[in-house]
């Protein structure tokens, strides 16, 4: 029975040490940094218009920003309430975490994302660059086959990358803090 407790409340320990603070703030837009050029979200509506060769606008999608640090506890843990800045070239945003950023959808052409947070004596940032999640699942699908159906599939893959219509996502954010 004792044995029986013990890893209850370990797997408990564990439960709730993975477990991430729910966003409950309402999603944060980006602000383009040149608002003449903007419609929406769309930062480069203006010069398209104007017939420039600027990335074609997919939509939007909704991204996940996180800080990981040192709790009041002395424990390393998500910390919510931490002051972040999202800069990607083209547009920026500021918000606290835990958020959910809405961010233009550019495909291919998305720009990389650079976000700087801060916290009473902890400092981090990050930068995320989109990538070809139409590529990625046709991997972890192939995945099951062994090594032999990686590289066929692989190779199959690379011989399909269609940018025009291949799915383009960023990971989730998560930004370490460290002491200043």
């Amino acid at each position: 029975m004792r044995s029986q407790i013990t890893v209850t409340l370990l797997a408990g320990l564990f439960v709730s040490a993975c477990t991430q603070a729910e966003i409950t703030t309402p999603p944060v837009q980006v602000v383009p940094k040149v608002a003449a050029n903007a419609v929406g979200l769309d930062v480069y509506a203006g010069p398209r218009k104007r017939g420039n060769p600027v990335p074609a606008f997919r939509g939007q999608e909704t991204l996940p920003v996180r800080t990981h640090g040192v709790a009041s506890d002395g424990s390393r843990k998500e910390l919510s309430g931490v002051a972040c800045t999202l800069d990607a070239g083209v547009y920026t945003a500021s918000f606290t975490t835990p958020a959910n950023v809405i961010v233009p959808d550019y495909g291919p052409n998305s720009p990389a994302i650079f976000v700087r947070c801060t916290h009473a004596d902890q400092s981090g940032s990050t930068t995320v660059s989109a990538f070809n999640a139409t590529t990625q699942q046709r991997m972890n699908g192939a995945a099951g086959g062994g090594i032999l159906g990686i590289i066929i599939v692989g190779a199959v893959t690379a011989a399909n990358v269609d940018n025009e219509k291949d799915e383009f996502k960023y990971p989730p954010i998560v930004v370490q803090l460290k002491k200043k």
